[in-house]
């Protein structure tokens, strides 16, 4: 997938969003998946397109705590703030 994709850019446009919305969520509640049905990876990054997590990220989400999950989504943000709008 191109960076310049605007498909791409907005799903990014969105899971940004969509990131903010979670974090505001309670402290110790489930986090709901950051999955997007866009799954494919970057060999450059290791993350997948869509979400924006490792393969390590997706693996480990079903056994993670809340905590686990906040940290994921943490990352999630902080990478696609650096990424290209």
């Amino acid at each position: 997938m191109n960076t310049n994709d605007p498909v791409l850019a907005s799903v990014h446009a969105a899971q940004r969003e969509r990131a903010t919305q979670v974090l505001a969520m309670p402290s110790g509640q489930a986090l709901p998946s950051p999955c997007v049905s866009l799954c494919q990876m970057q060999g450059e990054t290791g993350w997948c397109w869509g979400c924006r997590r490792s393969l390590d990220e997706i693996a480990r989400w079903s056994n993670l705590d809340a905590q686990g999950q906040r940290t994921v989504w943490q990352a999630i943000m902080l990478r696609l703030e650096a990424a290209p709008r």
